[in-house]
């Protein structure tokens, strides 16, 4: 296991978390990944760890056949103390040598409002088109569905690879992220969440609840078909499983997903937690940024909830 105290320093001292982060939690996250260890880049001056971008692997796959490994662009953080200093771009340059040391074919960032334009402007990355954030519309629904919360029992039963015998199935159009029973395991393990799945005969949902300006909100963070679809799934029964599970009618959802036909209100992306902008840089000319579009990218493929 690496150690990763400095980074959970910077990290807290940074973003000061409640709780605050730990090394173990760290652990998890960049070197337990079923697709990979994450590409690190860091900056040190002094013995201090004072700049840290990780690259975690996720695994994207086209209707033609190909793939490419992305690292998803995490904790992204420059102490303090080191703004003005070239630390930023000294840390991000660093985990361009990690990524493509490690296969990487380049860089999936959630970025905010403040280091976008940076990464865009300064350093060449392309802006994707922004993903929508939408209340949906729940409708009806009158077909069996069974719902698990996510408990260490659940993750180590197996039940996983029943639910989602196959790795995820990439759409028509566009890039999807997928997922085998492996990845969501390890995914579902995070901490400081509390997810649910929702297993229904032709797909299985992951969901969580959040509260915004005092609000009570049922979060669909992820939709896996179990099979290869006829048709696009309508989100209003799949609203309507989510938000009665948490007993709430607010159901929020973010992204694209090629299997769903989403129905409802989009809302302004000024409330979204801090992601807000999709940013993207390759690391060899084999991999054309200018061709790659996302057809299916949800909350789940990132580390929001």
């Amino acid at each position: 296991m690496s150690d990763l105290s400095a980074t959970a320093d910077l990290l807290n001292d940074v973003f000061a978390p409640d709780p605050p982060v730990e090394p173990d939690e760290l652990s998890w996250y960049y070197d337990d990944n079923p697709e990979g260890q994450a590409a690190v880049g860091r900056f040190t001056e002094g013995g201090r760890q004072l700049g840290n971008y990780a690259l975690v692997p996720l695994r994207f796959d086209s209707s033609d056949g190909s793939m490419v490994r992305l690292g998803l662009g995490v904790d992204l953080a420059v102490h303090p103390d080191a703004r003005g200093s070239g630390a930023f771009r000294r840390t991000v340059e660093d985990s361009y040598a990690e990524g493509r040391a490690a296969g990487l074919d380049g860089i999936l960032g959630i970025a905010n409002l403040e280091s976008a334009p940076r990464m865009v402007e300064a350093m060449g990355w392309r802006r994707l088109e922004p993903l929508p954030l939408r209340l949906l519309l729940a409708t009806p629904w009158s077909g069996r569905h069974d719902d698990h919360p996510v408990t260490a029992d659940l993750l180590e039963s197996g039940r996983l690879e029943e639910w989602l015998p196959h790795r995820s199935l990439p759409g028509d159009a566009g890039y999807a992220a997928t997922w085998s029973a492996e990845q969501l395991r390890w995914r579902l393990a995070r901490r400081r969440a509390t997810y649910v799945v929702h297993v229904l005969e032709d797909a299985v949902l992951v969901s969580a609840r959040t509260r915004m300006a005092g609000v009570r909100f049922a979060v669909l963070l992820k939709v896996i078909p179990r099979l290869p679809l006829d048709a696009p799934l309508r989100s209003g029964p799949l609203a309507a499983i989510v938000g009665e599970h948490h007993r709430t009618p607010l159901v929020v959802h973010w992204g694209h997903n090629h299997d769903v036909r989403f129905r409802g209100v989009s809302l302004p992306r000024r409330i979204m937690p801090s992601p807000l902008e999709v940013v993207l840089f390759g690391f060899h000319d084999g991999f054309d940024v200018d061709a790659f579009e996302l057809g299916s990218f949800e909350f789940l493929d990132f580390d929001a909830f």
